[in-house]
């Protein structure tokens, strides 16, 4: 299948079947692909959490109430549940980490480009933290390149997907206890396989026409 294909194929699962557990290989796949995402300066300011029970699911369907009780459904009888979290501090422990793992993997040839790339990201996450607002919402625009990347690797494995981020952020916050893990409840992902009652699988996609949403310049 082509990648076009897939993208046209692809749609918001709206009920999965409770019955259909993703199995494990497919879900690591899934994970796997899922930590390979892109960020701005490779910084990965997030942390993803799997709701792999009926228990940590139902924590996290308790934030969905009100004109967000209709999502609680695909939290509770979809296979896994993925809370895409945003890093509130990124500090120097975080980017010892990124740069560690960039020295493993072979990244820096001279003990002088790591001090470079240190100093680069230094400069520019300073900057950012000025303004602690504009930092934050720098780090959240990347949690939305991973949604993206992790529906498309969904499809890919024959698994559907429905991203959310009808919930009440603060209780979802609260229930996890994130706030003193330094994260943020930034959007949901529920994975699992359609049932017979998700009436959006059988309808035709509709997006735009191309000249509506794409200009050359």
């Amino acid at each position: 299948m082509s990648n076009l294909s897939i993208t046209q194929s692809r749609y918001t699962c709206k009920a999965y079947d409770p019955t259909k557990r993703i199995d494990d290989a497919t879900l690591d796949h899934i994970l796997q692909a899922l930590r390979l995402a892109p960020s701005s300066i490779n910084i990965q300011p997030w942390q993803f959490l799997v709701a792999a029970n009926d228990d940590t699911k139902a924590i996290t369907a308790s934030s969905m109430t009100g004109s967000d009780a209709h999502n609680a459904p695909k939290v509770l009888n979809a296979s896994h549940t993925i809370i895409l979290c945003t890093r509130t501090q990124l500090n120097d422990d975080h980017l010892d980490k990124v740069l560690d793992a960039e020295s493993r993997a072979g990244r820096f040839r001279t003990p002088d480009s790591k001090t470079a790339r240190q100093n680069l990201c230094q400069n520019y996450l300073s900057e950012y933290a000025k303004t602690p607002a504009k930092l934050s919402q720098w780090a959240e625009r990347q949690i939305f390149i991973a949604l993206g990347h992790l529906l498309l690797v969904a499809e890919l494995a024959g698994v559907q997907a429905t991203p959310i981020g009808g919930f009440d952020q603060n209780l979802l916050n609260d229930a996890l206890n994130l706030n003193s893990q330094n994260l943020n409840a930034s959007v949901v992902v529920t994975l699992g396989y359609a049932s017979d009652d998700d009436f959006n699988k059988a309808l035709p996609k509709a997006r735009l026409d191309f000249d509506e949403v794409i200009r050359f310049i």
